[in-house]
């Protein structure tokens, strides 16, 4: 149709399943519509076994209708209350609840009891909480865990019918007292039960069933409330009277306690798939068997999920009743494919001690279509075909041998929320035209069986069609998609207002205007070079825009993984049980090696998980560290799709510069790889609040970390603190923050997926490319140092008004002294010409201004991030194929970088670039601002404006000086002599612990310089001399809570024995040049975690264990921080 629009030489279109309704055959329809206007003659074919006919009369006027009757076999159905009969299913829960319905009776009659007793003391209440909080958060240190493993140790918590009697008692009076007598005090009791005794967090009371989630709600204690839903608690458990903790806030008027849990439900994601309270409204259309069999059914099991128990179940029992005859099982997606996979291949006995007897077969939308043509062949007499699929095999596969039909009534739709402009995969229930089509597929060859995994009642409650994806699109690609697709002079809202069933028009002018602060589209809603290329990229356009960006700043293989990764969803599990829940937020932090930052999580799992892929153990890596099986190889697939797509355009050369080497130069630098996330996460920024230790974004004043983001959780605490979103805000290391998504409920907005960025990087990357001429404002009065009377109102106008500003957009407004505001803006636009060029001609060769605008930007914004005392973890940049253990990556630090560059840097100058930003934004980096000492360390020197001012903005210290927009230096940038290593880039540097048993060992190496370890480490530290002759020792006494200092390996290790050291089975005597003899408390260190030892922290090592060497740069560092009078006391 790009070709010839009217379709001059075509007669008739014919589109199949178009009940299907995605978003292209509603593209089609709509474009269609306008042809036959202008082309009476031309034919349109519309044809579906499931067709919305009404619909598609009133959209294309009055049309003939012909009904073809089909020939397929007779299918018999079976609902979810016949397979329950017939098979006899049950499990171990289903059991559980029939004993437990006899008890929830009387403890109905207790419970109300209860809340008769609670109605009548709701004025108390008030007042007796203010009097008792404060005593319950005071003790809250006391329940820290010691080191942060040993509170995960143990990830079974106990049943409830295996506690002692007295724990019984204790814990059924913590939550009467809780509720009774408004009593907060008692949470401490209950939190060091829950502690000391592994205890659940979701434990019933026996009496009433209620649990300290509910009896928190209905008493509003919030701070108690946040720590149980930070512990796991689950909202959705109900009492014996049919409550939640929800219902007990409402029944008992806790409004705040009512925000809050709305809020918590809403970031859940959680569907609408309660099947139960279907089951009860509708109990007049079941006999009393079924609604009996249900009621059990579904109390026992989570209407969210898909039930591979039950699925097992009956295919075993196809598998016994009957010779021959494929199954298809319908899935919602690939998470549920890989899982029941392995389970017949691998788990279950029945199954994986036959694999003559079966082949499994999978199939779904990103396989390869070779793969797929698999699935059509026969197989040999005696084996039987089971066909994993999701909703593809609905209409567009045909497997003509299918008989049997497993069908979960579930579907996996990207879906939309205009609101929160939030994409997600939720698992929905399929429509009747969708059960329809799926019972269809097994009547091909000969009569055959449905077995539909939900009840008559849901299905009678069922959709007729699903939502058409027009309506559950991401407004942006849909936009995009419509500027390349409907005709030039068309406006986007318009062309949509014609789809049979168009989107709201202010969300799709939300989203156009979205589109526009991201320069993709100019504001005429022509798109841009850069439009053209998103539209290109199979991501969402702020992805997409990532990924460029990671192209230009040569950072691309992170960028690909984590834009890959926000592209299909979280890859962590969040487990049922409360205890895993927290073993499985410690395995999440871990992986972020202390950057605070969730998308840092994603990258190091990922990688992790490809070097466990290529050692053959991927499944139990996944299961030890509660990460998808399903979604890490979904996202290998989506990073070949998208590296290959920017091949095509031109992004990534095969050879020469542009190669995947060239885009992957500053792979290794997280500051470069926040840079792109901040290009393309943009307007998706928060500012901290100090004062109130809150977060702000440009519309909302007030968010909240998700529970499961790394940063809502400061520290590991098996009972998180009361006030755990102050203390994580407090905690944060700069005032600025980017997010992938925030969702609302009610006065409370929460974001997940977070990383903390610099203002520097906020300032040159976020907002767009052309910014109005007033961007960019100077000082309205210069400083001097005369002194003019003048009243007290003018004090704070006046104080500001010797700076300049910098407004990216209404929010952002920097406000800093007018040379740093000059350089930061220069370096903004030299990154933001560099962009647009490579974005016009991405294949051409970069010139010498280009190199030298990246070169100055990587050494900026490593400057800003070690100043901020930001972790800088090595091999992010590892290409797919993951690195040997042998061999350790080589370190890539701030300081190592500008050295190695500093004489590329000079040449460039000398053949006529402009040294204006770069050198001189690089120089004001290396000067202390005055008045500070070398080992001081400030947030930054941008800071935010007081509260009362109209609007945000960023402005100096009280104390402003033409200093580093990146605040003051550390110590090996400060232009000073260090005795910290600085070692050449080329050569690998090496760092171990030495533990010592007694402090005078240590006294005696450091008046003879030499030392000697144990045989086993012996072979370790030779090798590592003779490779590298930069080795260096950090030591610590056993006990002693500090390092003694570290000193530099001078000589091999020789026979020689030493016979005055304080410990028997040392080996022979090697030669030591210390370096730093003062001690290092492990306080300073807390923050350092090691790769190459799980992640623990570096004072958790074993003697003779190696540092990954960006870590033991770090340590080293940690000797220029002590302070010269805490030097001299230690």
């Amino acid at each position: 149709m790009a070709g010839d629009a009217t379709l001059s030489t075509v007669t008739h279109v014919i589109v199949d399943e178009v009940h299907e309704r995605d978003g292209l055959t509603d593209f089609l329809l709509t474009k269609m519509k306008d042809v036959l206007q202008k082309m009476p003659n031309l034919k349109l074919i519309l044809s579906s076994a499931a067709l919305d006919v009404d619909l598609f009369i009133r959209y294309f006027g009055t049309c003939p209708i012909i009904y073809i009757k089909g020939r397929p076999f007779e299918v018999k159905q079976l609902f979810l209350e016949d397979i329950l009969r017939t098979t006899g299913y049950t499990n171990k829960d289903m059991i559980k609840y029939k004993r437990e319905m006899q008890k929830e009776e009387k403890q109905q009659v207790s419970l109300n009891e209860w809340c008769e007793a609670g109605e009548g003391s709701l004025a108390k209440q008030e007042a007796h909480r203010e009097r008792s909080t404060a005593s319950c958060i005071l003790q809250e240190n006391d329940l820290l865990d010691d080191g942060g493993d040993s509170a995960f140790s143990q990830l079974s918590e106990k049943d409830a019918s295996s506690l002692e009697p007295w724990l019984l008692r204790e814990m059924d009076g913590c939550i009467s007292d809780i509720f009774l007598n408004q009593d907060a005090e008692a949470f401490i009791q209950l939190f060091n039960l829950m502690l000391n005794e592994n205890i659940s967090v979701d434990y019933r009371h026996s009496e009433t069933s209620a649990t300290p989630l509910m009896v928190a709600a209905g008493r509003g204690f919030l701070s108690q409330m946040e720590q149980l839903l930070s512990m796991g608690a689950d909202v959705n458990l109900k009492a014996s009277n049919g409550w939640t903790a929800l219902d007990w806030a409402k029944h008992f008027n806790q409004s705040e306690a009512v925000d809050l849990l709305e809020s918590y439900i809403s970031s859940l994601e959680a569907g609408k798939l309660d099947e139960w309270s279907l089951v009860q409204t509708a109990s007049a259309e079941l006999s009393a068997e079924d609604q009996e069999l249900l009621k059990v059914y579904h109390h026992s099991f989570d209407d969210e999920k898909v039930d591979l128990n039950l699925i097992m179940h009956l295919l075993f029992n196809i598998c016994q009743s009957s010779e021959d005859g494929a199954v298809l099982i319908f899935l919602p997606g690939y998470d549920e494919i890989v899982a029941l996979r392995d389970r017949i291949l691998y788990d279950d006995k029945r199954f994986a001690d036959q694999p003559h007897r079966y082949q499994v077969f999978t199939l779904h939308s990103n396989m390869q279509t070779s793969d797929q043509k698999k699935v059509l062949r026969n197989v040999p007499i005696g084996v039987r075909k089971l066909i994993l699929s999701t909703n593809i095999a609905e209409t567009s596969i045909t497997v003509n041998d299918v008989v049997f039909v497993i069908d979960s009534g579930k579907v996996k739709e990207k879906s939309f929320d205009a609101l929160n402009h939030v994409t997600m995969l939720k698992m929905v229930w399929i429509s009747k035209a969708s059960a329809l089509q799926r019972k269809g597929r097994a009547g091909r060859c000969r009569p055959g069986v449905c077995f539909h995994l939900f009840s008559r009642l849901r299905y009678n409650n069922m959709l007729e069609h699903q939502v058409p994806q027009l309506l559950r699109m991401p407004l942006h690609e849909l936009c995009l998609h419509t500027k390349l697709l409907a005709p030039v002079s068309c406006p986007i809202a318009e062309f949509l207002s014609k789809a049979p069933e168009p989107p709201h028009m202010l969300t799709v002018k939300n989203a156009v205007q979205m589109l526009k602060t991201i320069d993709a589209m100019d504001p005429w809603e022509d798109l841009t070079e850069l439009g053209y290329h998103l539209a290109d990229l199979p991501v969402e356009p702020h992805l997409g825009k990532m990924v460029l960006c990671g192209v230009v700043l040569k950072c691309l293989d992170p960028i690909l993984t984590i834009a890959c990764t926000l592209a299909h969803r979280d890859p962590f599990v969040l487990p049922a049980q409360a205890s895993q829940k927290r073993a499985a937020m410690l395995c999440r932090k871990r992986f972020t090696a202390g950057t605070f930052s969730d998308h840092m999580a994603l990258l190091r799992a990922f990688q992790a998980w490809q070097k466990a892929r290529s050692e053959g153990w991927e499944r139990s890596f996944c299961e030890k560290n509660f990460l998808s099986q399903a979604g890490m190889e979904m996202i290998i697939g989506m990073r070949t799709q998208l590296l290959g797509q920017l091949r095509a355009i031109g992004f990534v050369r095969a050879r020469g510069g542009g190669d995947i080497r060239d885009v992957n130069l500053n792979s290794e630098n997280w500051a470069v790889v926040k840079a792109a996330l901040v290009a393309g996460m943009y307007p998706n920024l928060l500012h901290v609040d100090r004062d109130n230790l809150t977060l702000q974004g440009a519309k909302e004043k007030r968010v909240r970390f998700h529970p499961t983001s790394v940063l809502s959780q400061q520290q590991y605490k098996k009972i998180p603190p009361a006030n755990g979103q102050a203390a994580a805000v407090q905690a944060l290391p700069t005032d600025w923050l980017i997010y992938d998504e925030m969702t609302r409920a009610h006065r409370i907005a929460s974001v997940r997926c977070c990383s903390v960025v610099t203002p520097l990087t906020v300032a040159v990357f976020a907002g767009c490319a052309k910014l109005p001429s007033s961007a960019f404002q100077e000082p309205t009065v210069q400083r001097d140092d005369t002194v003019n009377e003048s009243s007290d109102s003018e004090v704070e106008d006046r104080s500001t008004s010797h700076l300049a500003q910098i407004k990216l957009d209404d929010w952002l407004n920097f406000k800093l002294d007018a040379e740093t505001a000059g350089l930061v803006f220069q370096l903004r636009q030299r990154w933001q010409g560099l962009f647009l060029r490579r974005i016009r001609s991405p294949s051409k060769p970069w010139s010498q201004l280009d190199e030298s605008t990246v070169w100055a930007l990587v050494s900026a914004l490593s400057a800003e991030e070690q100043s901020a005392g930001l972790q800088q973890p090595t091999g992010i940049g590892q290409r797919p194929r993951p690195m040997s253990s042998d061999e350790p990556p080589q370190t890539s630090s701030s300081s190592s970088w500008r050295s190695s560059n500093s004489r590329r840097g000079t040449e460039e100058q000398g053949q006529g670039s402009d040294p204006t930003v770069t050198d001189r934004l690089l120089l004001k980096e290396s000067s202390p601002a005055p008045g500070q000492s070398k080992g001081h360390r400030e947030k930054g020197a941008l800071h935010s404006k007081r509260p009362g001012d109209d609007h945000l903005s960023i402005k100096p210290t009280e104390n402003p000086s033409p200093s580093s927009p990146c605040a003051s230096p550390s110590s090996n940038s400060s232009g000073k002599c260090s005795k910290s290593p600085s070692p050449r880039p080329s050569t690998p540097v090496r760092y171990f612990i030495m533990k010592s048993s007694n402090l005078r060992n240590i006294e005696l190496s450091q008046q003879r310089g030499i030392w000697s370890t144990t045989p086993s480490n012996e072979h370790k530290l030779n090798k590592a001399f003779q490779k590298s002759r930069l080795v260096f020792l950090i030591f610590s006494v056993q006990g002693s809570g500090h390092f003694q200092g570290y000193a530099r390996m001078t000589s091999e290790i020789g026979s020689e024995r030493c016979q005055d050291w304080g410990s028997p089975g040392l080996g022979g005597v090697f030669n030591v040049e210390w370096i730093r003899r003062e001690s290092l408390p492990f306080q300073f260190s807390h923050q350092l975690l090691n790769p190459w030892n799980d992640n623990k922290k570096v004072q958790i090592s074993r003697d003779g264990q190696e540092l990954e060497p960006q870590t033991g740069g770090q340590l080293l560092q940690l000797w220029e921080r002590i302070p010269g009078k805490q030097q001299a006391e230690l």
